[in-house]
């Protein structure tokens, strides 16, 4: 058995002389497999050697003896053990995930929090071929059926290519001692229904089932990692602080598009699902929106596909200002936000964000636009557009700060009284100064 786990250890360079190993260790046969397999290589390799076990505080009693039992085993071998106790059940409805899911990511936090070379963990062919299945069952993309990789990061996993059969005959043949979780009986677990129930159809159809899951695993995992590494190459030029091209992204695959809007967004803080995806997709193709998450959007406006923060637009704006009214001859614009013809306002001006329906004249245009033409026109992104002021008199929209003037109020050579308005910046507690 040593010579096929040396075997696997060789193919994916998972170990180097001297390296510290932090095996993850429940107690079953396959981590006391892979515990016996690193004494056993210990001297060799100058290894050394550090145990963690996970106590769900599932399975009462037993689970608290299989802790003891891998304690127990360490202690007889001079191996550093570290314990950790969890609640899963209760733990995992507070944050509303599953158990699985959240034993999972316990278990792999509390190994990275002990320092190592390596984090060695005991999966299996079984538990590759499971893992597949249970994503093609929930939804998944190639990556999700690439399995359990042998090797990702620091963690490795050296009987990848045993099936848990051929590990549980292996310590039964050789004495070597485990526990067995009487939960695997329990088919309320996804897993332990597929492994129950879903494999065993399966190795009837074809008795070489998890040989044909290795060598489909490995096939897809070899052309994944050719088209991300494609992707790789090719995301600087799609990539600019304006967001991606839309139109070099176009010249690419659909399947590269799709690795390049998750990395894109992923190194934003958002990931995308399937939904999701294909919601980004069709930007491409139209200058429009759509909601990722909360506040986030995935905007386009034909030539960069970017992320926007419409958090802006949810809040309220408020624009408190100062005005005042000169002679044409004393005016100075150069300290001001905007002015207009005084003696042509309509009633009381004020500063407000836009609003649905707002049009305005600009001076000299000749014509009367939307403020959302118009911003589109300005390129003024869509999540700052709620930023802006907006001037108003008592008969709508008289001018955009910053852009322009409505032709009803503009200033002319006949002007002769002419309203100055200033904005006054707030500090943190509303305060203008």
């Amino acid at each position: 058995m040593n010579n096929k786990i040396n075997k696997t250890v060789e193919k994916f360079n998972m170990l180097n002389y001297g390296d510290t190993v932090l095996v993850g260790c429940s107690g079953g046969a396959d981590s006391m497999l892979l515990l016996n397999y690193f004494l056993s290589v210990k001297q060799k390799m100058g290894l050394k050697l550090i145990v963690a076990h996970v106590e769900h505080g599932i399975r009462g009693k037993e689970s608290l003896d299989d802790a003891e039992f891998v304690k127990a085993f360490c202690l007889d071998n001079g191996i550093e053990f570290h314990l950790l106790s969890i609640d899963a059940v209760k733990e995992s409805k507070k944050l509303g995930i599953g158990v699985e899911e959240y034993s999972r990511k316990r278990r792999y936090e509390f190994f990275n929090s002990i320092k190592c070379d390596k984090i060695a963990t005991a999966h299996n062919l079984s538990d590759n071929a499971e893992t597949v299945l249970f994503r093609l069952a929930r939804g998944t993309g190639l990556k999700g059926i690439c399995g359990i990789p042998a090797v990702r990061g620091k963690i490795i996993r050296p009987l990848i290519e045993l099936s848990a059969s051929e590990v549980r005959k292996y310590c039964d043949d050789n004495g070597i001692k485990y526990r067995v979780d009487s939960t695997n009986l329990c088919n309320d677990y996804s897993r332990n229904f597929i492994r129950n129930k879903i494999i065993p159809l399966m190795l009837k159809v074809n008795d070489n089932f998890y040989g044909n899951i290795k060598t489909f695993t490995e096939n897809i995992s070899q052309d994944n990692d050719f088209i991300n590494k494609y992707t790789d190459d090719i995301y600087p030029s799609v990539v600019t602080d304006e967001g991606l091209k839309i139109s070099v992204l176009n010249e690419y695959h659909l399947s590269v598009k799709k690795r390049v809007l998750m990395r894109y967004f992923s190194e934003n803080g958002l990931t995308l699902d399937f939904f999701h995806i294909n919601s980004v997709l069709r930007l491409f193709s139209v200058n429009s929106k759509t909601q990722i998450k909360g506040n986030y959007f995935a905007v386009s406006d034909g030539k960069y596909l970017r992320i926007a923060d419409f958090s802006l637009n949810k809040s309220e704006i408020k624009f408190p200002f100062i005005t005042q009214v000169l002679k044409n001859s004393e005016f100075d614009n150069k300290n001001v936000d905007f002015f207009c013809d005084c003696d042509k306002i309509v009633g009381s001006v004020s500063v407000r964000s836009r609003e649905n329906g707002d049009k305005i004249k600009p001076y000299k245009r000749n014509c009367t636009k939307t403020l959302k033409k118009l911003f589109n026109e300005l390129k003024i992104p869509e999540e700052s557009r709620s930023g802006i002021g907006i001037v108003t008199d008592d008969n709508g929209v008289i001018g955009v700060i910053g852009y322009c003037v409505d032709e009803r109020v503009a200033v002319t050579p006949e002007t002769k009284n002419i309203l100055s308005l200033k904005l006054l910046m707030e500090d943190n507690n509303g305060k203008s100064f």
